[in-house]
């Protein structure tokens, strides 16, 4: 049964502060990694320095460490909090050393043996815990009850990168796109928006616009695909009225479904640079801060906005260029991720709470 409050957050099962404390800081690393990755190609685009290593590399540890070393564990967190479980301590240290295993590969020899390991380990928890959470799927209202079919959803489209990576190159990352989709609509969106006490449509219908918005977004960009963007753009933008949400918190989750719903309607272009940009905002704006409070203190109001604010500015140069603009944008874009890198060290380097509460 999912607890309505959102009770400090614990593993394991008990308040052990320095157990916190260890995972605390493993997030913080693993943030940090991923943001500084995402400096570092963003910077050698614009023409700062040399790259250094092989791009495709470089975007695959970026992208991989922030879904498994990240987004994940904060959605595990969310999880926890509403009282659904998570995976024991074997199985996350066996989780933590497979994302390192998987990163380091990806950054050596991209779907190298390295990567193909790690990945296997981790979507073998993923797959684990969708089954732990299945009961939820009955629970209509409830954010999480999305994230069962999206973890599964998600996995699916693994064996068809792997065979279409070296045939069909270009296929190949439209399956991607919609890999990543799944995850960020269908399993770290819901997550996130059960974290502050958002509700959901009927959970059967909300997971369908959910799954069709990915694969608009991916390999099946149509009509009916479109539609279900639309519908889920629509209960992204319904967060905006919810008066218990903070405001800025309900301008990005608005504004992200607001760009959903132009997506699904042509009104702006749904090719690779607004893909890129809407999920890096998503990611970096909304979902983030939505996640945060599960493991940091919230940020005062107004580093929330300079995070929204920088969010943007990663992500609205990345959308100027599928409308055709290309001047300054690549700088724009860096300029965007030095300054989300810089706050979110802030944010992390902040006082962390400590529950004056015994173990219980």
């Amino acid at each position: 049964m999912i607890r309505s409050d959102a009770a400090a957050p614990t593993f394991f099962g008990q308040r052990d502060g320095r157990t916190m404390n260890r995972i605390r800081w493993l997030l913080s690393a693993a943030l940090l990694a991923t943001l500084g990755l995402g400096v570092w190609m963003r910077a050698s685009l614009a023409g700062a320095w040399s790259m250094g290593l092989d791009f495709a590399h470089l975007r695959h540890a970026h992208s991989h460490l922030g879904a498994y070393g990240v987004l994940f564990p904060l959605a595990f967190l969310a999880w926890r909090s509403r009282g659904a479980p998570v995976p024991g301590r074997r199985t996350l240290f066996a989780y933590g050393a497979a994302t390192a295993l998987a990163v380091i590969g990806f950054l050596r020899a991209g779907y190298g043996p390295e990567a193909i390991v790690g990945s296997t380990v981790v979507g073998a928890v993923w797959l684990s815990s969708a089954f732990q959470l299945r009961g939820l799927m009955r629970r209509l209202d409830e954010p999480l009850a999305l994230v069962p079919p999206g973890i599964v959803a998600a996995m699916v489209c693994v064996p068809f990168i792997a065979l279409t990576l070296r045939k069909d190159p270009v296929f190949a990352q439209h399956l991607v796109a919609t890999f990543l989709g799944t995850l960020l609509l269908v399993v770290v969106t819901p997550s996130a928006l059960s974290a502050i006490g958002a509700r959901a449509f009927p959970s059967p219908a909300l997971t369908l616009a959910g799954l069709s918005g990915a694969l608009a977004l991916g390999v099946w960009p149509n009509v009916i695909t479109r539609v279900g963007l639309a519908g889920y753009g629509l209960w992204l933008a319904s967060v905006a009225l919810q008066r218990s949400v903070a405001w800025p918190l309900r301008a990005a989750w608005g504004l992200v479904g607001v760009g959903l719903m132009a997506m699904a309607a042509g009104l702006v272009p749904n090719v690779r640079p607004s893909v890129i940009g809407a999920l890096h905002f998503l990611v970096l704006g909304p979902v983030l801060l939505s996640l945060l409070p599960l493991l940091w203190p919230s940020p005062p109001r107004a580093l929330e906005v300079f995070l929204l604010a920088t969010a943007g500015l990663v992500s609205a140069p990345l959308v100027a260029q599928a409308l055709g603009f290309f001047a300054w944008t690549m700088q724009l874009a860096a300029l965007g991720g030095a300054l989300v890198f810089l706050g979110w060290l802030g944010v992390l380097l902040r006082r962390p709470h400590v529950d004056p509460r015994p173990p219980a």
